[in-house]
């Protein structure tokens, strides 16, 4: 398939439509669109745009990895625009299914507690997302009302404070708080999950440090609430 056919962009106003070919390989549409990026990165010079990806259906993962390649290629300012399934948070339980069998610690009775039960309503309406392009050192703190994601690591003795979800591409070695006002259906989510502390809406927990002399392994992961607590599980 010709390059030039896998991505059609139009600009409505402050809105991009950005159209994928549905019989692209992901790489395909990933490398297509920084060329377009690219290409019209002084035309978006400075803009404020809302994007929307039509044309097929993208899991959460990848929408983050397009912008991703939108904010590295532009210098535009751009708020991911979910359409109306998105809204009612149909995208964000395809992103947790994989944590359903994370198993809970083992406790004194005869038989173990089953798996917990992902609700199928979680997840923080993604219309307002904010993008951080770069790591965050110790002393810096970023407070958004709405999502947080980070495109690079969160240093120890840095904060990341949102009423919506936090997510780091990269590692999350400082203190993080999803869903701060309250809203315990917000998640927190790091390639590396070693925050100082966590916190969704007012639950507080801390993820131990891997033994010295062991080598740290990335391993994507995502803490969120079920009934009171918090659960952390791989992606």
């Amino acid at each position: 398939m010709p390059v030039k056919q896998a991505i059609t962009i139009k600009s409505q106003g402050d809105r991009i439509n950005i159209l994928l070919d549905e019989s692209a390989d992901f790489d395909t549409l990933t490398a297509t669109l920084r060329k377009k990026m690219f290409d019209a990165r002084q035309f978006f010079e400075g803009a404020v745009m809302n994007i929307a990806f039509q044309g097929r259906e993208l899991a959460e993962i990848e929408k983050i990895q397009l912008m991703n390649v939108i904010a590295t290629e532009t210098t535009m300012k751009a708020t991911l625009v979910p359409d109306e399934g998105e809204r009612k948070g149909s995208f964000i339980p395809r992103l947790i299914q994989r944590v359903k069998t994370q198993k809970e610690p083992t406790v004194t009775k005869e038989e173990p507690k089953p798996a917990p039960v992902v609700p199928p309503t979680m997840g923080y309406d993604e219309w307002n997302t904010a993008y951080y392009q770069g790591g965050l050192r110790s002393g810096q703190t970023i407070k958004y009302d709405g999502s947080v994601v980070i495109l690079g690591d969160a240093n120890p003795g840095s904060e990341i404070i949102a009423t919506g979800n936090v997510i780091v591409l990269g590692s999350l070695k400082g203190m993080a708080h999803a869903g701060c006002g309250g809203d315990t259906s917000c998640f927190v989510s790091a390639q590396v999950l070693l925050p100082t502390q966590l916190r969704i809406a007012n639950l507080i927990t801390y993820i131990p440090t891997p033994e010295k002399g062991k080598k740290e392994l990335p391993k994507a992961s995502i803490a969120y609430v079920v009934d009171g607590q918090v659960f952390v599980g791989p992606l």
